[in-house]
């Protein structure tokens, strides 16, 4: 190692156990309340919206087991 690098890892390693900057310019500080409560997902199939619970996130949206993208109507041929 050289000592241009060793010099530079000592720098880096005191800048750890500085103390973080009160301001972090570009960054806002937000005060989130604790535990906010949410109502739970239901699945939006069809109209009127199917509204059951459990459901899964699927890239069309909230559905529950019953209405998942990957169940299809399985036909036979004739």
């Amino acid at each position: 190692m050289t000592r241009a690098t060793a010099a530079s890892l000592d720098r880096m390693r005191r800048r750890l156990d500085e103390p973080p900057p009160e301001n972090v310019p570009g960054q806002l500080a937000v005060d989130v309340p604790a535990g906010e409560d949410k109502p739970p997902k239901v699945c939006d199939y069809g109209n009127p919206r199917c509204g059951a619970v459990p459901v899964r996130f699927y890239a069309n949206g909230w559905k529950c087991d019953e209405h998942q993208p990957a169940r299809t109507s399985r036909r036979t041929a004739h």
